[in-house]
């Protein structure tokens, strides 16, 4: 038995290695574009966020690579009756298949891995390396087209020439940031990021007429204006917290909202005593419900972090726990056809699951471990068609 596993473990792994290297190339590339149109970044910028990309290609690619290897395999094991000849030694099927289920468990604990940083490490250096590139590419598009216009459509800069010092001349800012709108004889604009701070975009006039909702005014010294960079782009990217930090978020998380209570319960207080009942009717008291819903949602995703990135994770595992049996159960050397139909039911029975268990946890309807309503149905199936392939 020891060839027959060196055998399949060496073309399973030479198959998965060779896949998920296509794969992570080609997802890489189309992330990159993809990236570059939704920002606006130019493409040879965004192709600065591929270290980045990298555990979120993986974490989407080795689900993939890895049914597509075992499918390939087994097929072509299925369709040269090197399975019956197993059978005819008393051999039976799952034997040659456990050592697979042994390696994509190891990988599966390596798809965790990819899925914690790909939400949290990943999409955190992602938009740290956007923010820092709005400097860059607001000057290179001042000086090739004279006009930039921020990603979020909330800011945009027009001038009649950019110097070599990457002054601008005549700078026109208009948009709907407070207190932006105006010109001036010259600016000098630079990014400020700090990690443990918001970054901010500082734009230093000189000369400058402002516009203001009481009118218009001239400023002959300098003015300096400073921008939140999240205003100018504003990334869709939610950021979660590492695994390893999720019980650390949540204990701060139930701080805040003991001191939101605490503050609450203080005005309401104030409020009886004073006679002021009207106060308590407000807006600004009814936008606690809103805060409310805000602490409940933040503690339904972080509560739901590890459970989903396991369930991801170990996606890979109950694929090929598919897939293997399925593809020596077809007994046909017709890879493409084994390949395709073996991702039926990852495709209508994997990603709805999954979905409606990842939804539900979101808004508290179903508990985190509905994550893996997915992997259990991959489960049930697995062992159906591994009762067959016997």
């Amino acid at each position: 038995m020891k060839i027959y596993y060196k055998y399949v473990l060496g073309g399973v792994t030479k198959l998965f290695v060779t896949t998920l290297l296509i794969f992570t190339v080609a997802l890489l590339f189309l992330l990159v574009v993809q990236m570059s149109l939704k920002t606006g970044f130019p493409f040879i910028y965004s192709f600065r966020l591929t270290p980045y990309l990298v555990p979120e290609i993986f974490a989407i690619a080795i689900p993939a690579s890895a049914l597509f290897a075992v499918t390939i395999f087994f097929a072509k094991m299925g369709g040269n009756n090197e399975i019956i000849g197993l059978k005819s030694l008393g051999i039976a099927p799952w034997r040659i298949l456990y050592p697979v289920w042994i390696l994509m468990f190891g990988v599966s604990v390596c798809g965790v891995w990819f899925n914690d940083l790909a939400t949290s490490w990943t999409r955190l250096e992602m938009n740290r390396v956007l923010l820092e590139g709005v400097e860059t590419m607001l000057l290179s598009q001042l000086r090739t087209e004279n006009r930039f216009v921020a990603p979020s459509g909330q800011f945009e800069v027009k001038v009649t020439d950019v110097a070599s010092d990457n002054v601008l001349i005549n700078p026109e800012f208009s948009g709907k940031i407070d207190g932006i709108n105006g010109t001036a004889e010259s600016a000098k604009v630079n990014v400020e990021f700090d990690s443990t701070k918001s970054p901010l975009l500082r734009i230093h006039m000189e000369n400058a007429e402002i516009d203001t909702q009481h009118g218009r005014f001239v400023i002959p010294d300098s003015y300096e204006f400073v921008i939140p960079l999240n205003q100018i782009y504003r990334s869709k990217n939610r950021v979660d917290p590492p695994a390893k930090e999720v019980k650390q978020a949540l204990e701060n998380l139930e701080a805040d909202r003991s001191s939101f209570h605490r503050r609450l319960a203080s005005s309401a207080i104030f409020s009886f005593l004073s006679g002021d009942f009207e106060a308590t009717t407000q807006e600004s008291w009814k936008a606690r419900i809103n805060t409310e819903k805000y602490f409940d949602r933040q503690r339904n995703r972080f509560k739901l972090t590890i459970p989903r990135i396991c369930a991801a994770g170990f996606s890979t595992f109950f694929f090929v726990w598919v897939g293997a049996p399925y593809s020596i159960l077809l007994r046909k050397s017709d890879v493409t056809f084994a390949f395709f139909t073996s991702f039926l039911p990852i495709l209508f029975v994997y990603y709805p699951l999954f979905a409606l268990g990842l939804e539900g946890a979101k808004s508290g309807t179903l508990p985190p471990v509905a994550t893996w309503l997915g992997n259990v149905a991959l489960g049930i199936i697995g062992i159906f068609f591994l009762k067959k392939i016997h």
